[in-house]
């Protein structure tokens, strides 16, 4: 693995104008013969790797895929009303 001290890689830019992030990755690449990719920082701190290989999510993602083609999936209006149901329907049992 190659390393550089900031005075070195200062020393390789001082006479290169670059303009944006792009620009950098493409000096860099040219200067090292290395290839650059930037990763992204998740803000949330979510470990989306460790959310794709936990089999309890992905079977709820897959149960709500399921639901929402078989129509089990209501949008705010129908859910409300399917809540009100639910509760008439509670409440009636609880009188009996």
């Amino acid at each position: 693995m190659k390393s550089i001290t900031t005075n070195q890689l200062f020393d390789k830019f001082k006479h290169k104008e670059i303009l944006e992030m792009s620009d950098l990755i493409q000096v860099l690449k040219d200067e090292f013969n290395v290839n650059v990719w930037i990763e992204e920082h998740n803000a949330d701190g979510l470990d989306i790797g460790s959310l794709a290989k936990d089999a309890n999510l992905i079977h709820q993602i897959e149960q709500s895929r399921n639901d929402r083609k078989s129509g089990k999936v209501y949008d705010h209006q129908a859910g409300i009303e399917y809540l009100r149901e639910k509760i008439e329907e509670f409440e009636s049992g609880q009188n009996v």
